[in-house]
């Protein structure tokens, strides 16, 4: 009994495409569901290495974006800081003057100085604000014995100039200084010689 094999061709063409609809049909819902036109490297490898290096540019720049905004609060409370210097500041340079009043008694010396005293220990504290644990104007001073040193808030000099002496004598060694006539340009710990320290009395 001879044995007869027929092909389908119509069917097997169909299978074919059907078959390729199929696969078509996945890679589109694969699209729209993930968002993205290329899915795996076989469906676009030079627009796969393009765009994980957009990807890593962007990442770089969000990361910079964050540094800049940071570097922004950091001078902003630096510039409030600064603004509540100028206006001791100009309170101790008011109390200066008034002390000068040859009808002030010495009660009122003394009020005056206490104040002024006052002042100076407010500046010595934001000489040492920290902004999220970073000195705002300066480094911490730590001695050779690995401690911080005391302060003794007396200034020295005369003119803009007022030195808050930060050594246990209060006459030397390291100090904070702060020019007045460089609107406060400055707030810096700077080693200093031994000098005479006194207050606005003398």
């Amino acid at each position: 009994m001879p044995l007869n094999i027929n092909t389908n061709t119509a069917a097997s063409a169909a299978s074919y495409h059907l078959s390729k609809n199929n696969a078509s049909l996945q890679k589109s819902l694969t699209r729209l569901s993930s968002g993205s036109r290329i899915t795996q490297p076989a469906d676009d490898a030079g627009g796969l290495a393009v765009s994980m290096k957009l990807r890593g540019t962007i990442s770089r720049l969000s990361g910079v974006e964050k540094n800049i905004d940071n570097a922004i609060s950091f001078l902003q409370v630096q510039d409030g800081i600064l603004e509540s210097g100028g206006k001791i500041l100009d309170r101790m340079a008011e109390l200066k003057a008034l002390s000068q009043d040859v009808l002030k008694n010495s009660s009122d010396i003394a009020n005056y100085n206490s104040e002024f005293k006052n002042l100076q220990v407010q500046l010595f504290q934001m000489s040492d604000t920290k902004f999220n644990g970073v000195s705002l104007f300066a480094s911490t001073f730590v001695n050779s014995a690995g401690a911080t040193t005391n302060a003794t808030f007396n200034t020295s000099g005369s003119g803009n100039t007022v030195s808050i002496f930060t050594s246990a004598t209060g006459e030397s060694g390291s100090k904070v200084s702060i020019n007045k006539s460089a609107m406060l340009a400055a707030l810096t710990i700077t080693a200093a010689t031994p000098s005479t320290a006194n207050t606005f009395q003398s």
